[in-house]
């Protein structure tokens, strides 16, 4: 069977047994719910796949940080684009770039999350961060960018703050997290 044929049958059967959530490796391949390792997140109700975040230098490194940069707008290097781990061009389009050159999750469709696909992650309890951690650790308690600018300042972009909820706004030049998200369709 090949991996699309493997995804419906595990989508069809997660459906029967009501999970939302599961595990994927970095190959792709759908885990278990008890799983120690994996990469990526997928949502089976909204068929997008979530990028997870590690401990660990590397390109997914929960440590990084980003300045906000389309290729139009934005901040592409300055004072605060040297927070990732490769240390210099540390923005947003360079980090969704990478993602989709590695194939991440084998998806090369990696993008900022619109406002509602990154609140919808918010999980509001006592916990802090507002976030399900048995699927995504190594969540900071900290806004994360969007993909939408401002309705009325371009040079300030929507983020999400996981330590609160709902949304703010941060000028683009700032450093934040990033969340990735992949359409898994």
């Amino acid at each position: 069977m090949n991996k699309i044929t493997l995804l419906f049958i595990s989508l069809c059967f997660s459906t029967l047994v009501n999970a939302k959530l599961i595990k994927v490796s970095n190959e792709g391949v759908l885990l278990a719910d008890d799983a120690k390792q994996w990469s990526c997140v997928l949502d089976d109700k909204s068929q997008l796949m979530w990028e997870v975040k590690v401990s660990k230098k590397s390109l997914q490194d929960a440590q990084s940080t980003y300045t906000w940069f389309d290729g139009n707008s934005g901040v592409e290097g300055g004072e605060y684009s040297r927070n990732c781990q490769w240390g210099k061009g540390c923005n947003t389009q360079a980090f969704i770039q990478a993602l989709n050159k590695g194939s991440l999750c084998q998806s090369s469709n990696w993008h900022l999350p619109s406002e509602s696909e990154l609140t919808a992650l918010l999980v509001y309890n006592d916990d802090n961060p507002l976030i399900n951690l048995k699927y995504f650790p190594n969540t900071q308690s900290q806004p994360y960018w969007t993909s939408m600018s401002h309705t009325h300042d371009d040079s300030v972009a929507i983020d999400v703050p996981f330590f609160y909820g709902g949304t703010n706004g941060s000028d683009k030049s700032f450093d934040s997290y990033i969340r990735a998200v992949s359409n898994a369709k």
